[in-house]
């Protein structure tokens, strides 16, 4: 008997010392295995944001810019980009509908049928600060004068309020 409650307080006081602290180890190995598979994840999920947001900010223009600055870029880009005139440029529109803002630029230029297609085409292909939302090919006749191919161009920028 006495043998019995010798060989059950050893138990005791091994597990209290050796394995008792042998599972908290086990334990806390685990919970660390999936903190690091979860920021592993977080990492990848990571990864994948970068890669939509470049691919929004292709679609719809680059994010941060001023109104102003995108509105002066266009018509950097019409001038050195093509062998057109710009006839008009409005001022810059501004909406906000509570979660977004969105900046609308307007520009009207002249030239022949050519230079006009190139325009438009190089606006969409190369053209990185706005998106082209519009194009509109109209003729003006005033008077006894010839008639002027206009190319109407609307860019929009959205911003994340």
């Amino acid at each position: 008997m006495a043998l019995l409650i010798v060989f059950v307080m050893l138990s005791i006081t091994a597990y209290k010392r050796s394995f008792s602290t042998l599972f908290q180890v086990m334990k806390e190995n685990r919970e660390l295995n999936n903190q690091v598979n979860q920021l592993a994840n977080k990492a990848k999920n990571s990864d994948k944001l970068i890669e939509e947001v470049a691919a929004l900010d292709k679609l719809i223009g680059k994010e941060g810019m001023q109104s102003q600055e995108v509105q002066q870029q266009i018509v950097n880009f019409a001038t050195k980009n093509a062998n057109v005139s710009i006839s008009d440029l409005q001022p810059i529109h501004i909406a906000d509908d509570g979660n977004y803002v969105i900046s609308t630029n307007q520009i009207d230029v002249t030239g022949n049928v050519n230079q006009l297609l190139q325009t438009s085409y190089a606006f969409e292909q190369k053209f990185e600060w706005s998106r082209l939302a519009s194009v509109n090919f109209y003729t003006i006749k005033k008077n006894n004068k010839p008639e002027a191919l206009h190319l109407k161009m609307i860019f929009q920028n959205y911003e994340m309020k």
